[in-house]
């Protein structure tokens, strides 16, 4: 027989688990996001150390990157950068950023390979100078009207600085 006080306790012990999990959880979500100039935000999935940059969105189908969604790769510095899109299952605007979050350029509507071997050829930008690059799914009404000089807004506790303080390093 289960007496009241053993079920008051078990109840206390899983709202109390549903109260540390339920948070944490919707953090995840929601951590880091972005706004651009028109007041469009995004909830944004970072792309800190080396392993996170060479895995990117491949992989993910398009039901698992909303286009309420992007993905920010984290450089500790300007630098060349260009990226190319293997194991991709849905086409991208790859938006390239300075170190205060301007728009450097941007290409828009970039092809989808689902696969890592060639032919068919697989996609790959331009090189330019940026220190951070923003991947958006093509159908995302975030990326629609930006244009080079844009600059978007970082919306998180944590400052982008301490971030980018992070890059590279194994986690």
């Amino acid at each position: 027989m289960i007496t009241i006080y053993q079920k008051s306790s078990k109840l206390i012990k899983n709202l109390l688990l549903i109260a540390v999990l339920v948070p944490a959880f919707a953090l995840a979500k929601s951590d880091y996001n972005i706004q651009n100039p028109k007041g469009l935000k995004i909830a944004l999935r970072l792309a800190i150390t080396q392993d996170e940059h060479a895995k990117g969105l491949s992989g993910l189908k398009q039901k698992q990157f909303t286009n309420k969604e992007g993905m920010l790769f984290v450089n500790d510095g300007m630098g060349t950068r260009r990226f190319w899109m293997p194991d991709t299952y849905f086409n991208l605007d790859i938006i390239f950023l300075d170190q205060d979050l301007a728009v450097v350029d941007l290409e828009k509507n970039v092809p989808s390979h689902p696969g890592m071997i060639e032919p068919p050829v697989i996609y790959r930008t331009k090189s330019y100078q940026a220190q951070f690059v923003l991947e958006t799914n093509a159908k995302s009404p975030f990326s629609k009207d930006l244009k080079p000089g844009d600059k978007l807004k970082w919306i998180s506790k944590t400052p982008i600085s301490e971030i980018v303080l992070k890059t590279h390093r194994p986690r």
